[in-house]
């Protein structure tokens, strides 16, 4: 997993641990997604296109760190799939396939064949296919825009705050 580091992390984690736990998570959510946006952009826009799923299926996402602390969150750039088997669904490990690749050449098993279906439904039977090549459009992303995605951070938690005192507290007159 990629990590960035914050300079003056510590100073705003003090402050941030002094506030009720719901005020803090869901003003460092909010400044985290809205930081985030510039690598999702970025990433949908270096995602080979061929039906455009997998383009769709990319989010910010938030997961849940057993090891932090409660005054941290996590959010990650990530395919997201989902989990039926309508029509047209992608399968949940596509996304990994095209960023990291595949071994070239793929053979069936004890040199038998690999057996496929084409578009018409009808089998085909190969003893070998050509591998995926890498397409690392998350890590291209976050090469990119870590730098800004940091300052855009300091910038959201302005806005986030701000959002939260006005709409849960009354001015003082």
């Amino acid at each position: 997993m990629l990590k960035i580091k914050v300079d003056g992390y510590e100073q705003a984690k003090k402050i941030l641990d002094d506030l009720p736990n719901n005020m803090q998570k869901r003003m460092l959510l909010t400044a985290l997604r809205g930081s985030a946006k510039p690598m999702l952009q970025s990433a949908r826009s270096k995602v080979p296109v061929k039906s455009g799923k997998l383009k769709k299926m990319l989010r910010v996402v938030r997961f849940k760190d057993r090891n932090a602390s409660k005054s941290e969150v996590s959010v990650a750039v990530k395919p997201v799939f989902d989990r039926t088997k309508k029509k047209g669904a992608i399968n949940q490990y596509y996304g990994k396939f095209i960023h990291e690749g595949t071994a070239d050449p793929r053979k069936g098993k004890k040199g038998k064949f690999l057996v496929f279906e084409n578009q018409q439904g009808e089998k085909v039977f190969v003893k070998s296919v050509k591998g995926i090549k890498p397409k690392p459009f998350l890590e291209q992303a976050y090469t990119e825009n870590s730098e800004r995605t940091v300052a855009n951070f300091g910038d959201e938690l302005a806005k986030a705050v701000e959002n939260f005192v006005s709409k849960n507290f009354k001015p003082i007159k």
